[in-house]
């Protein structure tokens, strides 16, 4: 059930950094941007701290303090 739960949680994830990220290559799971794109919301702390994902990598938002 948790895994069930956690998987969801990340499929909703990527569907709304959709909207906000633009792909320009194969976007389907299993793709370099959607792995790096999982990789980066975990790094960066959230969706809303990601700034761009690419086939090469991700950038994070800069602290805005």
């Amino acid at each position: 059930m948790k895994k069930t739960l956690l998987a969801a949680a990340g499929a909703l994830t990527l569907v709304s950094l959709a909207g906000c990220i633009a792909v320009s290559d194969n976007s389907g799971p299993g793709s370099k941007v959607s792995s790096n794109t999982e990789l980066a919301i975990r790094v960066c702390g959230g969706e809303g701290n990601v700034a761009e994902v690419s086939r090469d990598g991700y950038r994070c938002k800069a602290d805005q303090k």
